[in-house]
C-alpha cells in the first residue's frame, strides 16, 4: 500500500518543493512496497515471535552481552575471559592490532582497510545538535505524512531501508531508560563481494563499513529531527560500547523481517545480509506493521548457516526452549539459541588473518541475493511453496553457488 505524501490545505506546511527534490527516494519506497506485495509478504498485527514466547521476558542486563563480558572487571563472563587470556587476549574486544611485521604482506592491505573503516564507528560519538525550541517546532498534523518524510530523509542520508515502530521496554537493556515512544529502524546491507571472503580482513571491512555508515546516518537523522523541534537520539548497539537496545526484536516489531536460525533478522529484500541501528524520538509518527513470510518454516529445512558456521555456534534441528550459553541468552522463548561465546571466541583464533569472522553464516544464507527479477521469483516460490520445494531450492542454491566449508574451520578448538 502506498503512503504518498498528501499536501495540506492552505495555511499549513506546503511540501511540494521537498517532494520534487526527494522524488527518487519516494520512488525507492514505492519500489520496496511493490516488491513485498509481488513476492507475497504479509503485514500482520503482531510480530511472529510472540507465538513462541514460553515464559516471562525479563529485560537483559547489558553486562551479559558477550562483547561486554570480554572486558576485564565485568562481574559476568570470567570463565570466557580466562579462555581468551589463554589465547593471548587480555583487554577484551575489539582485539588489539597485531604488529605489522607479524602480518603477511597480502594481509596488510586488508587489515589497513579494516582499521580505516572501523575508526569512524568506534570513535565518532558526537553530542546531538541543540533542539529547536517549542516556538519554532514544526507542527505535525499528519503522522503518515511525517513518517514518509522521515523515511525519505533517512534514505537520502544513506539508508537502504527504514521502518518505524514503538519502543518496547522489554527490548531496552536493564538499568537503562529510553524516554521516547518511537524507534526509527535503519538498515544498511553489507557489500556482498567483501562478505563472501569470510572469514578474512575483507569481510571485516564489510562489517565495519556498515556500522560506520549506520553511525553517520543515525546521527544525521537524529540531528534533523531535533532541528524540527523534537527530541531524538541515535542508539548505540555495538557490544564493545554500552549497548542500549536489542535491535533484533525491535526490527521485527518494525516489519523489517523475521527471526532466522542464526539469531539475525531475515528480511525479504536482504536476507540476513544487513546491519541495523535505531533512532528513538518523540516526533509523532505512524508505525509500520510487522510482517510474516514463513522464515521459521524455511529455516527449519535449510540449516545452511549452521552447516557453514566455522565456530559451530549455530544449532541444527528444530527450535527449543533449552537455552544454550545461558549467560548470554535470555530464556522465555522457543527458538534457535546461538552460542555467543563460541562465535566470539572464533574471532580470536587468528587475529592476524581476520579481525572478525564477518559472517560466514551470512554468506551461506540462500536469501542473500540481489534484487533481480529471477531472484525475486525464487523468493516468491520460497515463501509460498511446500517444504519439499523449499528443500529443492536450498539444494539448487548449494549446487549453483558451490559453497565449501568456511576457511579456518579447523582452527577452532573446543
Amino acid at each position: 500500500m502506498s503512503h504518498m505524501v498528501l499536501y495540506r490545505e492552505s495555511g499549513t506546511m506546503d511540501l511540494r518543493q521537498f517532494d520534487r527534490a526527494f522524488r527518487p527516494y519516494e520512488a525507492k519506497l514505492l519500489a520496496q512496497e511493490k516488491l513485498r506485495d509481488r513476492i507475497g509478504v504479509r503485514e500482520v498485527d503482531r510480530p511472529t515471535y510472540e507465538k513462541y514466547i514460553t515464559g516471562p521476558i525479563e529485560r537483559f542486563d547489558h553486562r551479559r552481552n558477550a562483547f561486554m563480558a570480554t572486558i576485564p572487571g565485568n562481574p559476568f563472563g570470567e570463565e570466557m575471559r580466562q579462555r581468551l587470556r589463554a589465547r593471548g587476549i587480555e583487554k577484551g574486544i575489539p582485539l588489539p592490532p597485531p604488529p605489522y611485521n607479524e602480518l603477511e604482506p597480502e594481509d596488510r592491505i586488508g587489515y589497513s582497510l579494516n582499521a580505516a573503516v572501523r575508526r569512524l564507528c568506534q570513535e565518532y560519538h558526537p553530542q546531538p545538535l541543540p533542539q529547536t525550541p517549542l516556538e519554532g517546532q514544526v507542527e505535525v498534523t499528519d503522522r503518515i505524512q511525517m513518517s514518509r518524510l522521515i523515511k525519505k530523509a533517512a534514505l537520502f542520508f544513506g539508508a537502504q531501508m527504514v521502518r518505524i515502530t514503538r519502543v518496547d521496554p522489554r527490548w531496552v537493556y536493564r538499568d537503562l531508560e529510553i524516554p521516547h515512544p518511537f524507534a526509527i529502524m535503519v538498515v544498511v546491507p553489507h557489500v556482498r563481494s567483501l562478505n563472501a571472503t569470510a572469514p578474512s580482513h575483507y569481510s571485516g571491512v564489510s562489517v565495519w563499513d556498515t556500522y560506520s555508515r549506520l553511525k553517520n546516518i543515525t546521527v544525521q537523522l537524529a540531528d534533523f529531527i531535533r532541528l524540527l523541534g523534537y527530541d531524538a537520539m541515535y542508539r548505540e548497539t555495538l557490544g564493545m560500547k554500552v549497548p542500549e537496545m536489542l535491535m533484533v526484536p525491535t526490527a521485527i516489531d518494525a516489519g523489517i523481517g523475521e527471526l532466522a536460525r542464526n539469531g539475525h533478522v531475515l528480511s525479504p529484500e536482504f536476507g540476513i545480509n544487513m546491519r541495523l541501528k535505531a533512532v528513538t524520538t518523540d516526533l509523532p509518527l505512524e508505525v509500520d506493521k510487522p510482517i510474516s513470510f514463513g522464515v521459521r518454516e524455511f529455516c527449519m529445512v535449510c540449516e545452511q548457516c549452521a552447516a557453514f558456521c566455522p565456530a559451530k555456534a549455530i544449532p541444527f534441528g528444530p527450535p527449543t526452549q533449552e537455552v544454550a550459553d545461558p549467560l548470554y541468552n535470555n530464556p522465555g522463548y522457543r527458538k534457535w539459541y546461538v552460542n555467543a561465546e563460541r562465535c566470539l571466541t572464533f574471532w580470536t583464533v587468528n587475529r592476524k588473518k581476520w579481525a572478525t569472522c564477518g559472517g560466514r553464516c551470512i554468506v551461506a544464507c540462500p536469501w542473500n541475493k540481489p534484487d533481480k527479477p529471477w531472484h525475486n521469483l525464487i523468493r516468491r516460490v520460497a515463501i509460498h511453496a511446500p517444504l519439499m520445494v523449499k528443500k529443492m531450492l536450498i539444494w539448487g542454491d548449494k549446487t549453483v553457488y558451490r559453497r565449501g566449508k568456511s576457511r579456518g574451520y579447523a582452527l577452532f578448538s573446543e
